[in-house]
């Protein structure tokens, strides 16, 4: 309790009693305090909480009044005759007190006696000579009052723990001015700003609202439903980015005063996404329409699949706009557990358990079995070290529905020392399906690109095919021409027959290449030797390359690149370059089409392809645009080719950018290197 309150809370007890009775103050008065005329103060005193004391010069109490003497286990009138100085003789500081006062030094204490806590004013009592003939004692009971403070302070010290390691951005305003009182570390990632730059400003000073008249309507709805939520709105952080944001806020007591909580969700990727979405599906009908049935069948996968994320992103958004408060009826389930892994709090049941039945029980039980040494290491770390850590775990419902959680531990700090960490568990298990989903869609789409490239190649495929079996043809019919006629040996047929073997096998070895090209299966992540891809990619395009006399130089690495990655995706990058090349040179004399391909490693430990082609290049400024989707310059292109391959080498971890020329244009592909102490799992 504040030393100025307490010293404020006696003496107006003691006030109270001088000035309705102002006899207390005179020696002989206390000492005749039994006269009959006198009971009625004695009734009064004793109904009060108030002990009162009074003591003469030597030390012997000669009144011993008031109803909290009940408290302490005393009788009025009990302590009448004691000598103050034999009964406190053990308390030093006590004794010195007394003597204080009875030297005339008016004194004030707050002392615990048992588990009660009292405050007592000492007055000086003097005769009518003006000596001190002994004093007064005024004492109050202020047990429960200092007991709600210090409740009222542990209470807030939790606050500001869950508010601080919270992972939703958080902000405490004053509801009037909007002048922030105190925000979160997410908060101010999301503004990108500091704390200096944020608090004892108006949200209109940083521009975090977009106008006065917006935020009037949500205090409104505050002070009139108790909550406002899912408001969304534009602004511009310091930086100068705009975000897209959803708001949800509540009246809170904090620090003695009524304030507004607010929660901030960046919602700009998950609007930008939509909003690409929107436009893929606009595209995808307006030209997928003069497509092949299979095309159309895809365009209407598609669609369903846009369909069922828009709802799964609606569904998604609904729930995390349904917290009520801060804690208890959160959507993430909230723990504080000890050292030794057992819970402590709970905000919610867990698992169809009850509350009592969890709060106490180690953490460690309701865990997947195979993550419990790594939760166990971190929640040492948490302890150790005070940062916060992540991991993610499984789970598996009464039901036999698998869950997965993320998992952010936090240390719970008091007075430096870490007494309990906080655990916030969030279900990811709907976030893993759309990655797997999203990944799975890529591959499709991907699969789709080459059947087309393949659809286009399809007469120069047949061309390849045609020779080698005309060629067995013309050998067959031969042999047996020189049968029948009788003209030839066994010795004679051997080496046409061997002819038709190679032949035979070349036709196979394209069949082979074509139907691993275009055939639909997972992706699949393994080591490679980058040379190899491009070989196999430049067996695909031979006859392409031969047809249109393109003159083709190799300048590979003459030691082994490895990466990790889908063989089939990277051919399908290559393949679509190579016939992006041809075509560029298509104008051109055949003695000008020169078309190079090197592999090497760069300065930063990178793997580097460069397709370099003497065509038409680049118009200034399509750098970038030759990669959205739907762009084309061919007549007949989808324009999704580039698109596609982008994607796919950034899955890679790589980058896929032109680089204009003289004459010509050169493509480079970069990924990252697996050689020697590279870690590629290869």
């Amino acid at each position: 309790m504040d030393q100025t309150e307490s010293q404020d809370h006696a003496s107006l007890a003691s006030r109270f009693l001088s000035e309705t009775f102002p006899e207390l103050q005179n020696r002989d008065f206390l000492d005749h305090l039994s006269d009959v005329n006198h009971q009625l103060l004695r009734k009064i005193l004793s109904i009060t909480p108030l002990i009162i004391w009074a003591v003469d010069r030597e030390g012997i109490v000669t009144l011993s009044e008031g109803g909290g003497l009940t408290k302490l286990g005393y009788e009025p009138g009990e302590w009448v005759g004691k000598s103050i100085f034999k009964e406190f003789a053990d308390d030093a500081e006590l004794i010195d007190l007394f003597n204080r006062t009875l030297s005339g030094e008016k004194n004030h204490l707050v002392r615990t006696v048992g588990a009660q806590t009292l405050d007592v004013e000492y007055t000086p009592l003097y005769n009518d000579e003006q000596q001190v003939d002994g004093f007064l004692s005024v004492a109050v009971d202020i047990s429960e009052k200092v007991a709600s403070e210090e409740e009222l302070r542990r209470s807030e010290e939790r606050f500001s723990t869950i508010f601080q390691v919270n992972p939703i951005a958080m902000c405490i305003t004053e509801i009037d001015t909007g002048i922030f009182i105190e925000v979160n570390e997410n908060f101010l990632t999301a503004l990108q700003c500091t704390r200096e730059e944020i608090l004892g400003k108006s949200a209109f000073d940083i521009g975090f609202w977009p106008s006065k008249e917006t935020r009037r309507e949500m205090i409104e709805k505050v002070k009139n439903e108790g909550t406002a939520k899912e408001l969304y709105f534009d602004f511009i952080i310091p930086n100068g980015t705009r975000l897209c944001t959803m708001l949800s806020a509540v009246q809170i007591y904090f620090r003695g005063e009524t304030f507004l909580l607010s929660c901030v969700k960046d919602v700009t990727r998950e609007r930008a996404a939509l909003d690409e979405l929107e436009k893929l599906n606009e595209h995808l009908e307006a030209r997928v329409a003069s497509r092949t049935a299979e095309l159309q069948q895809a365009h209407a996968s598609l669609n369903e699949e846009y369909t069922k994320r828009n709802r799964l992103y609606r569904a998604l958004q609904q729930t995390e706009a349904r917290w009520r408060s801060l804690v208890t009826n959160a959507p993430d389930t909230i723990l504080t557990v000890d050292i030794d892994g057992t819970i402590l709090y709970l905000n919610h049941p867990i698992a169809g358990q009850k509350m009592e039945k969890v709060i106490g029980a180690s953490i460690y039980q309701f865990m997947n079995p195979g993550d419990i040494e790594k939760a166990k290491a971190i929640l040492q770390e948490v302890f150790q070290t005070g940062k916060p850590q992540e991991m993610e775990t499984e789970g598996v419902s009464r039901a036999g529905y698998k869950y997965v959680y993320s998992c952010r531990v936090g240390a719970m700090v008091s007075g430096g020392i870490t007494v309990a960490a906080m655990v916030i568990a969030t279900n990811i298990t709907h976030q893993k399906l759309a990655e797997q989903e999203l990944v799975r869609r890529r591959a499709e789409l991907a699969h789709l690109s080459r059947l087309s490239t393949m659809g286009e190649l399809a007469a120069e495929l047949s061309h390849e095919l045609n020779q080698p079996l005309a060629a067995i043809n013309n050998y067959t019919n031969g042999c047996i021409r020189r049968i029948r006629l009788g003209t030839t040996s066994l010795d004679n047929l051997i080496e046409p027959l061997e002819e038709m073997s190679r032949q035979a096998q070349r036709a196979s070895e394209t069949i082979k290449r074509l139907r691993r090209h275009v055939q639909k299966s997972e992706v699949e992540h393994k080591k490679l030797d980058i040379n190899l891809v491009i070989e196999n990619s430049i067996a695909l395009l031979e006859h392409e390359i031969q047809r249109n006399f393109v003159s083709l130089h190799l300048e590979l690495s003459p030691e082994p690149l490895h990466t990790i990655g889908d063989a089939i995706q990277l051919e399908q990058v290559l393949v679509n370059l190579l016939l992006n090349a041809i075509e560029a040179m298509s104008e051109f004399p055949p003695e000008q089409r020169k078309l190079v391909i090197e592999s090497d490693r760069d300065a930063h430990q990178n793997l580097v392809i460069c397709v370099t082609d003497s065509g038409i290049g680049l118009k200034k400024g399509e750098e970038n645009s030759i990669f959205e989707t739907f762009y084309t310059t061919k007549q007949k292109g989808l324009g999704v080719g580039l698109s596609i391959s982008q994607t796919i080498i950034e899955a890679h971890g790589g980058k896929l950018y032109p680089r204009r020329n003289k004459q010509g244009t050169s493509f480079f592909i970069t990924l990252p290197l697996v050689n020697g102490d590279n870690n590629g799992g290869g």
